[in-house]
């Protein structure tokens, strides 16, 4: 159990337009934040969203989830995030639309007293939202600052990669995202390399689809091998992945036992239909 821990999770809410499916309310930070939640996390969510009909259905998603919904902004012109959803085999192709709300994400002026403040990339797509993640990176005390990076061209920029790595105490990527910001950055795509690199990264975890994961650390490195359910959908898997890796983290919870949790956690979506938990009390295992 979690219970007493405190996260701020930072960045895009949207809603997924399938193409033979109803519109699902969706996005990493939701996602992240959602599975925290229901481990016993108070979880603040920082987002914005549109003065319309979707904007309602992501604030009551939020609330339902468990999440303190008051930094939560509302736009009084641009509509909430939407993105499409095509699949492709057993990936899927993302096309994120623009402008969209979150793009004027500002931030409150403080932030309460947290232990995690988890964050992506792709909300730096924006200048107005990447002053403001970086403004409150500086102010953030948190014990444990998580970047799981979201490379999704076109939005991949060496800047904001940059800048956002230069705050990060953890790091998690897929091994697609460490060569491609490899080459960003002009690195060996190798995680001795990243920390080498990055003095002030404790962690840095990858996670290689059906080959499982690795955790890196300065003292050394775990490895877990893939869940083994039948995959029903894959969509939000890894950032069930990543809340599990904060609260391992957060725990002080061995690499071993700390990938369990992120393993078990993305098992959870793995095996269903949907990204956001059941609701259930008590902790997932």
């Amino acid at each position: 159990m979690s219970r007493g821990r405190r996260a701020v999770v930072f960045g895009e809410t949207v809603v997924d337009l399938y193409p033979d499916e109803e519109e699902v309310v969706a996005g990493s930070p939701l996602h992240v934040a959602a599975h925290l939640a229901r481990a016993g996390w108070r979880v603040w969510l920082v987002t914005r969203i549109g003065r319309d009909r979707r904007g309602d259905r992501i604030r009551a998603a939020v609330e339902a989830q468990g999440i303190d919904a008051s930094l939560v902004e509302v736009d009084p012109e641009l509509p909430s995030g939407s993105v499409t959803v095509e699949a492709r085999g057993e990936t899927n192709a993302f096309r994120i639309h623009r402008p969209a709300a979150w793009d004027r994400l500002a931030g409150p002026g403080s932030l309460p007293e947290h232990d995690a403040f988890s964050y992506g990339t792709l909300v730096g797509r924006s200048p107005t939202a990447r002053a403001t993640l970086a403004r409150l990176l500086r102010r953030s005390r948190a014990r444990h600052r998580v970047l799981d990076l979201n490379l999704r061209p076109p939005d991949v920029d060496a800047g904001v990669l940059r800048a956002t790595l230069a705050s990060a105490t953890a790091v998690k990527m897929s091994e697609e995202e460490l060569d491609h910001a490899g080459g960003l950055l002009r690195l060996a795509p190798s995680p001795a390399r990243f920390l080498q690199a990055l003095p002030h990264l404790e962690w840095l975890c990858i996670t290689r689809g059906a080959r499982g994961a690795e955790l890196h650390g300065r003292s050394g490195s775990a490895r877990i091998g893939a869940p083994r359910v039948p995959v029903v959908n894959t969509v939000g898997a890894g950032d069930a992945f990543a809340a599990g890796l904060i609260d391992g983290l957060s725990r002080g919870a061995p690499p071993e036992e700390t990938l369990a949790t992120a393993r078990a956690w993305a098992a959870s979506v793995l095996g269903r239909r949907g990204a956001l938990p059941e609701p259930a009390d008590g902790a997932l295992g």
